[in-house]
């Protein structure tokens, strides 16, 4: 039949209005209508700027792009809705995709659909069958059209409420927006199942129940990853008004059984996790990830000891800063020559710059004021220098640790044992499964034995002692180092396996709670009770009081320095062994020219005794 007239043009407007405010592109019209009436009714659609596609097969919907939102346009029939909707999986009502049902009734079979759907309702009578006159409606709908958002609950089924008007004057009005907003994070006590690893928790060790357990907080330092999770998990519940019910799991992230966290959010046995993880790339295949809740990080840590600086000295200044320096010193002691005025000022000129560059007393200090301005130059050089040398010694004796392993494959070459406390995550995906961690397996290679998994208190123990590098949480581990000492606590060092991440809660990939969840987790983090949460649980790292001390001098960082002052004392006593022979060969040849020069005198004495007889 011919589609003419106001009410035909009215129709055509009100549902692009509709699906141009769903932000969508082009809409599917699951319609089983002859090709004549197909092409009028996509002419007139795209009059009005909106491109459409007639298909009797609902398969069509799973050619959508994953990102793209996409209109949906159903016309209801008077005998039987159930054929076409047989065909629609449920997947077909996420969210991305907008429907619009037209007709006279809301189809029953729409109460087994999905909660995250998006599904209006714009009553048209003698539409849906293209049977009848198009023209032939109400007074009402030709000055304006109602729509209607179809709420369905899966325990209490739809409920259809006014949502917007369209008029040829106004176009689209939305006027319950807001109401639509606030019944859709609402579920009414619908149950909302959490899957939550038991971690330490035992019966047998904790005289209570496992929800006793998580919610005790005198003992918060204990699996923070699954208290937070399963706290935030509370949250959203709370937040949108659904009824917890909490499922108890044996595994966090493992996949060897059914009775883990993850295998059971990522098949939809659970709705959220109560526990964290972070994000990898083939988890995002199986889960949706709600919200960031708490910074996690594991690691190595060990009790590290300063090693020896052969070259302590040294290491201070650079090897062009020592060339400089001492160019330096060579300039100001031919000043200072130069200035002298005495011999013995000149003569002293070189030790004079020497002793004053090692901040020890000077001798020889100028009598001219040239000199002394020479003097006084050399001065405030030599103690610059001594300053920046002195600091940068106390700095390298403040860097605690510093000769410690710091990536996994030191530790592997290093003295210290590894240990790690037991966890189902640590075991399956760090150290009991082949990784592409390079660095990791030539650890387990080299370190790893029978004795590995210890209890957490043990690997304290172990790591108070020195010979051990443990690995755990670090929040979790915190708390027992309040029997460390200072010393020992400034020395502590670790080695990361994980560096500090923002891990989440996560829920069924694709499920139908996945998005009023994640509105809930913004309305958590916005308001505060996110950081509230992690600010309660986060255990801090221990200060260490005694950084601003130096570490003491070991034997090893003095040592090149005993042997050059052993050479120097050695090579003082070899020196005064050359002078005493150089002295006693001087004092041999002024006696021996003494010598000479008496018997010149005495033959020159005689030969004027008798050149005097003579004359006589």
């Amino acid at each position: 039949m011919d589609i003419e007239g106001c009410a035909e043009n009215m129709l055509a407007q009100a549902v692009v209005a509709f699906f141009k405010y769903k932000i969508v592109s082009s809409i599917i019209v699951l319609a089983c209508w002859p090709p004549i009436d197909q092409i009028k009714f996509t002419r007139q659609l795209s009059q009005y700027g909106m491109s459409a596609t007639f298909s009797c097969d609902p398969a069509i919907l799973d050619h959508i792009r994953h990102h793209y939102l996409q209109g949906v346009l159903y016309m209801t029939h008077e005998d039987d809705d159930m054929p076409m909707f047989k065909k629609i999986k449920k997947t077909h009502f996420m969210l991305k995709y907008k429907w619009l049902i037209l007709g006279d009734h809301v189809p029953d079979a729409l109460r087994k659909i999905r909660y995250d759907n998006d599904v209006a309702f714009l009553k048209w009578d003698q539409v849906a069958n293209r049977t009848g006159d198009f023209t032939a409606v109400t007074t009402e709908a030709r000055t304006a059209i109602h729509i209607y958002d179809a709420y369905i609950h899966p325990r209490d089924g739809i409920a259809i409420n006014l949502w917007a008007y369209w008029t040829n004057s106004t176009g689209l009005v939305l006027t319950h927006e807001r109401e639509r907003i606030l019944r859709r994070n609402d579920l009414k006590r619908y149950p909302l199942r959490i899957a939550t690893p038991l971690g330490h928790y035992s019966s047998d060790k904790y005289d209570g129940s496992f929800v006793d357990f998580l919610e005790d907080e005198t003992m918060s330092d204990q699996d923070p990853g699954i208290r937070s999770g399963y706290g935030t998990a509370i949250l959203l519940a709370e937040a949108v008004n659904a009824q917890d019910v909490l499922i108890e799991n044996e595994l966090w992230a493992a996949t060897i059984n059914n009775n883990s966290m993850f295998v059971m959010v990522s098949t939809g046995e659970a709705d959220i996790s109560g526990a964290i993880l972070r994000i990898l790339y083939d988890r995002t295949f199986t889960l949706d990830f709600i919200i960031p809740i708490w910074p996690f990080r594991v690691g190595f840590t060990y009790l590290s000891e300063r090693e020896s600086s052969s070259n302590m000295y040294l290491e201070p200044f650079s090897p062009a800063v020592w060339w400089s320096c001492l160019a330096m010193m060579a300039i100001l002691a031919v000043v200072e020559r130069i200035t002298s005025k005495s011999p013995k000022e000149k003569d002293g000129a070189l030790y004079t710059v020497l002793t004053t560059w090692l901040q020890q007393d000077a001798s020889a200090v100028p009598e001219g004021g040239s000199g002394r301005f020479a003097f006084t130059v050399l001065s405030v050089s030599a103690m610059l220098v001594h300053a920046y040398y002195s600091s940068a010694i106390i700095s390298a004796l403040m860097s605690t640790g510093r000769g410690g392993p710091d990536s996994l494959k030191a530790l592997g070459d290093s003295k210290y044992a590894i240990g790690s406390e037991d966890y189902d995550y640590m075991r399956y995906l760090f150290f009991d499964v082949k990784t592409t961690w390079d660095d990791l397996e030539y650890l387990k290679k080299k370190k790893k034995t029978s004795n590995f998994y210890q209890e957490l208190e043990r690997g304290v123990e172990l790591i108070q002692q020195g010979s051990t590098a443990f690995h755990s949480e670090y929040n979790q581990i915190y708390p027992h180092f309040k029997t460390f000492s200072d010393e020992q606590i400034c020395k502590l060092q670790h080695v990361d396996t994980i560096p500090e991440v923002l891990t989440w809660v996560q829920s069924t990939k694709d499920g139908q709670w996945t998005e009023v969840l994640r509105i809930a987790g913004g309305w958590v983090l916005e308001t505060g009770l996110g950081k509230r949460l992690v600010n309660r649980l986060r255990v801090p790292q221990p200060p260490c009081r005694a950084s601003l001390l130096a570490e003491r001098v070991k034997l090893g960082d003095i040592a090149p320095l005993l042997a050059l002052t052993a050479f120097g004392a050695v090579l003082s006593v070899v020196l005064l062994g050359v002078e005493i022979m150089f002295a006693k060969a001087k004092r041999g040849k002024l006696r021996e020219g003494d010598a000479k020069h008496a018997l010149n005198e005495v033959e020159v004495a005689s030969e004027v005794v008798e050149y005097d007889s003579n004359i006589q």
